[in-house]
């Protein structure tokens, strides 16, 4: 199994290094621009928003620093950037098996499952990397900031776990896909499908009153970070709904690749 999980992340060392330079630095600009604004104007403009645009910011108050700053791990960039390393890394199963090369591997003295988990632990290992990376990004811009110095740092580690979190989630559903389709481009567009259908649920269950209680299905509902750096806590129900959420998946993929055709 060790070889399958150094290969898988061989593979992906390219899109991991480039990724976590990215939204580290993206993390680190935009708290850096906190030092640059007023925090009653950013308030009043905030409050002058149409609700589907405040919507994007999360239920906190942008105007504060764990507002401003945790609204920004919400932002499209970091979360297009950790979705697609969720969903790059646990669909590899199925563009091997597209490929032919599952067959290879498991010509050896290797199972299924096994097989299964050794990319499951690369996807969690990947996303942990990115997650520290953002974090660490987020960090640097606390300890430079000094209107963000009220943040404390085991608020941000709370946010970090959120992240972890949520994208596990993610990655769970791509593994899940990954065992259940062939095709690797499929799978793919199957995880990200579902990712974003999660993702505008939360939306619309935020801007408009009859959608308001499908919220809970989506994963994005339970994750806030400004919530979490304004209030200096982390729900542990979101913590329960992610976690079992992404080990659910996790446990489904096992048990379909146990039970599929891998031969083409």
């Amino acid at each position: 199994m060790i070889p399958v999980l150094t290969l898988a992340l061989l593979r992906a060392r390219g899109r991991l290094i480039s990724l976590s330079i990215g939204v580290a630095v993206f993390m680190f600009l935009v708290g850096l621009s906190y030092a640059a604004v007023d925090q009653n104007t950013v308030r009043e403009l905030y409050e002058s928003l149409p609700p589907a645009l405040k919507a994007l910011s999360g239920a906190s108050d942008i105007g504060s620093p764990g507002g401003y700053l945790g609204s920004t791990f919400i932002h499209p960039v970091p979360l297009v950037i950790q979705g697609a390393i969720a969903i790059s890394l646990a669909t590899a199963p199925a563009r091997d098996l597209d490929s032919g090369l599952a067959e290879l591997i498991l010509s050896r003295n290797l199972s299924r499952r096994a097989w299964l988990a050794a990319h499951s632990i690369a996807t969690g290992l990947s996303l942990l990397l990115v997650g520290l990376a953002a974090t660490a990004g987020a960090l640097v811009s606390i300890l430079v900031v000094e209107d963000l110095g009220s943040i404390a740092l085991a608020d941000l580690a709370k946010v970090g776990v959120g992240t972890l979190l949520t994208f596990f989630s993610i990655g769970g559903i791509a593994l899940l896909c990954s065992a259940v389709i062939r095709s690797g481009a499929r799978a793919i567009g199957w995880a990200a499908g579902i990712t974003m259908v999660l993702y505008a649920l939360n939306y619309l269950a935020q801007v408009w009153k009859i959608a308001e209680p499908l919220g809970p299905l989506s994963l994005f509902h339970y994750y806030d970070p400004g919530v979490i750096l304004s209030r200096g806590e982390l729900d542990a129900r979101d913590v329960v709904v992610l976690a079992l959420f992404g080990v659910a998946t996790t446990i489904a993929a096992h048990v379909v690749i146990g039970h599929r055709e891998i031969a083409s």
